[in-house]
């Protein structure tokens, strides 16, 4: 996974509405929050073979194709968003090495690349009662969008727009929440949650 390594903990991280906010456990479910973890928007033609071939070299792993998939090694995880939309995931200090390397890489292509890691702070939702929790907030049909581990899909909980990456066939998620509406979602799981208490 790319949690780890990610050295000293930054002002960005500092300034997270989740970083105080301690663990979260009861019978079937735990919360927490995870480390930081740099997120880049990219964009480009899925028939150019090109930027495909060139992600590829650079991160070990292609770009999905199908709608909700997700591709990951030790040291990238890329989720699909649409036919022509992906988020790459690596480790925090890493982010401007994978910018400069795509943009050197493929020099003269047609793609757009953003860093969106200050958008978004990641929720870890986790247990065998996951699911009834997030049913309580979410339309998504989990046990057709994000019913196997690499699937992602986009949509809400409650009234915040997130995307939900299942990490494992066992119920274990990441929830990527933007920052303003992080501290709402939490707080929003957790008390979804204390049914759950013993």
């Amino acid at each position: 996974m790319i949690r780890k390594g990610l050295g000293k903990m930054t002002n960005l991280q500092f300034s997270s509405p989740l970083t105080l906010k301690q663990d979260f456990l009861g019978e079937g479910i735990k919360i927490n929050s995870t480390e930081y973890v740099g997120k880049i928007n990219f964009r480009c033609d899925p028939n150019n073979s090109l930027i495909f071939n060139g992600i590829k070299d650079i991160t070990g792993i292609n770009l999905p194709l199908k709608s909700g998939e997700v591709f990951g090694n030790n040291d990238y995880r890329i989720q699909w968003l649409g036919p022509n939309e992906w988020i790459l995931q690596c480790a925090d200090n890493q982010r401007e090495l994978l910018i400069n390397n795509i943009k050197s890489k493929l020099a003269g292509e047609h793609f757009s690349i953003t860093d969106v890691s200050d958008y978004y702070l990641t929720i870890r939702l986790s247990g065998v009662n996951s699911n009834e929790i997030l049913s309580k907030g979410t339309p998504l049909d989990l046990e057709k969008f994000i019913c196997n581990k690499d699937m992602c899909a986009q949509t809400y909980i409650a009234k915040a727009t997130v995307l939900i990456d299942r990490l494992s066939n066992e119920p274990l998620y990441d929830i990527s929440v933007r920052w303003s509406y992080a501290e709402y979602l939490w707080e929003w799981l957790v008390d979804s949650s204390l049914e759950f208490t013993k």
